[in-house]
């Protein structure tokens, strides 16, 4: 009985040892010369040369900046611009959001302008958007802080820049000047005044990425 143990063992042994290297062939053959990802066989692969989209158009406007002076669509035309929108009463972001549009202004230099809307133009009048710009290191030559009638406004930040603004529901407001919900993101638009890119004013790497979507507007022309 023993010796009948051993001999199917070694049998056993045996055909495995003949079965698995063709199983091994098998599965090359039919899976290992053209592999298939499952988490990238649906995706489309993304090219750094790739355009960037456009998102949205701006239409022509005139708004009133921090010196006093009318602003519209023509005077923005003919350079890439990233825009934000504020208050001056804002006691959260605002400030922060204000403070990171200066470094990028003086990382990105006269080549980009800038343009920060109020969403609350009632009290944001030229010289309070002045006195806030001055004290969150704004340099005016190639930034305005914008304000005007608020239908104006609203169809600039909300309907062209695709930016968030509405009034903060008064159950919800922390202190009396937590008046608006409004978005903390920059939007680049090109030369041609169309909405190309978005970007979390706190991401991570945030003047790398708006370098290399400048860079890839540039390459489009």
């Amino acid at each position: 009985m023993a010796a009948n143990s051993e001999i199917l063992s070694l049998i056993k042994w045996t055909l495995l040892g003949v079965l698995l290297p063709v199983i091994f062939l098998f599965i090359y053959f039919k899976f290992g010369r053209n592999p298939v990802s499952l988490t990238t066989a649906n995706a489309t692969p993304v090219s750094e040369g790739n355009n960037l989209p456009i998102i949205s158009r701006i239409t022509p406007f005139t708004l009133t900046n921090q010196h006093n002076r009318p602003i519209g669509l023509t005077n923005y035309l003919g350079t890439p611009w990233i825009a934000d929108i504020i208050f001056t009463r804002c006691p959260t972001i605002c400030p922060g959001l204000t403070r990171t549009l200066s470094s990028l202004q003086t990382e990105l230099g006269s080549g980009v302008r800038f343009m920060t809307l109020t969403t609350d133009p009632s009290h944001d009048t030229p010289e309070k958007l002045l006195q806030f710009s001055r004290l969150h290191g704004q340099s005016s030559t190639n930034w305005n802080f914008l304000t005007g009638p608020k239908e104006t406004l609203m169809k600039l930040a909300v309907d062209d820049l695709k930016l968030v603004s509405h009034p903060k529901e008064k159950s919800k407001q922390t202190s009396p000047h937590d008046l608006f919900v409004h978005s903390g993101n920059l939007i680049l638009v090109d030369a041609e005044g169309r909405v190309r890119a978005t970007f979390e004013h706190d991401s991570t790497n945030l003047i790398k990425r708006i370098r290399f979507s400048l860079k890839q507007l540039q390459e489009e022309q």
